[in-house]
């Protein structure tokens, strides 16, 4: 389930994850599936002794997420206090019936929420209360099947926008490593890295060396992709193949390339360096050349 938000020109994805052992409700918020970044960020929502935070995380082979930085999620006096306003019933986009819902806040702000109800019996309040709670400052309370799909704000007579919702399923199985996202909740990340630490590893995760050619933006692009590749296999060794390693190894380096060469980042002759680094580290992607601990 998605929530897209376009208010104020600034758009962002919320996905509400199932978590198969029902302990942990995840949400993540700004999702981004379109490669427009170099570091594939995520950040969500994750529950833990009775708190919530919110956490910064990092996105590995599309399906691995570690956290990154965490706050304590909380949000400022949310707005609880939607009434109907009448028996009339609205349409939007490919929405019908939908309720019109209104609250005023402390500084007079008026805010209407237009609510349509799936009918399906699923509960959504959840990923909406925390979305739109952090983001808008709103907390209605919503029934099983209802969701926010618009709401106008007027702010002394002049009007803003929000695009709240766009549903589809999306079927794709994302594990995070819970054991080291709550030892950096509880400040214990140095002794979950010294026991998790593999006892052997790629060459480069220790020494890292650059042909004299390399100038001091490629040298930092390398550094950032083959410091991605280190952590994902720290991290990640103990469910990964050696094999599903190396195909991460060549499907990042060429998700970077296309990113550098859209951006702009890397000139060809920097890109031409770049690959030709990567190239020569490549090969010491098999245990036989891995590194001792």
């Amino acid at each position: 389930m998605t929530f897209l938000s376009e208010a104020d020109n600034e758009a962002g994805i919320s996905v509400k994850f199932n978590s198969k052992d029902k302990s942990v409700p995840v949400y993540s918020i700004e999702f981004n599936s379109e490669k427009k970044s170099i570091r594939n960020t995520i950040n969500f929502y994750y529950a833990y002794r009775k708190n919530i935070y919110r956490i910064d995380g990092l996105l590995y082979n599309k399906k691995y997420v570690s956290g990154n930085g965490f706050r304590t999620y909380s949000a400022e006096s949310p707005i609880r206090y939607f009434k109907k306003t009448s028996d009339t019933l609205y349409e939007y986009q490919s929405y019908r019936d939908l309720e019109k819902r209104i609250a005023t806040d402390k500084d007079g702000t008026k805010i209407e929420l237009f609510v349509a109800n799936l009918k399906d019996n699923i509960d959504y309040s959840e990923p909406a209360l925390f979305y739109l709670s952090e983001h808008y400052g709103i907390s209605p309370g919503l029934g099983k099947g209802e969701i926010v799909v618009y709401a106008n704000y007027r702010f002394n007579n002049n009007y803003s926008s929000g695009d709240f919702v766009k549903m589809k399923d999306i079927d794709e199985d994302i594990y995070f490593n819970k054991e080291q996202i709550e030892s950096l909740i509880d400040d214990k990340y140095r002794e979950f890295m010294t026991k998790t630490e593999p006892n052997r590893k790629p060459i480069y995760c220790s020494v890292k060396a650059f042909g004299k050619n390399t100038d001091e933006k490629t040298t930092e692009e390398l550094n950032d992709l083959l410091g991605n590749i280190c952590e994902y296999y720290d991290l990640w060794n103990k469910k990964e193949t050696i094999e599903s390693f190396k195909t991460y190894f060549d499907s990042e380096v060429k998700r970077r390339v296309e990113i550098y060469k859209k951006n702009g980042t890397l000139n060809e002759k920097q890109l031409t360096t770049y690959l030709e680094e990567l190239n020569q580290v490549k090969s010491q992607n098999s245990l036989e050349s891995f590194d001792y601990k």
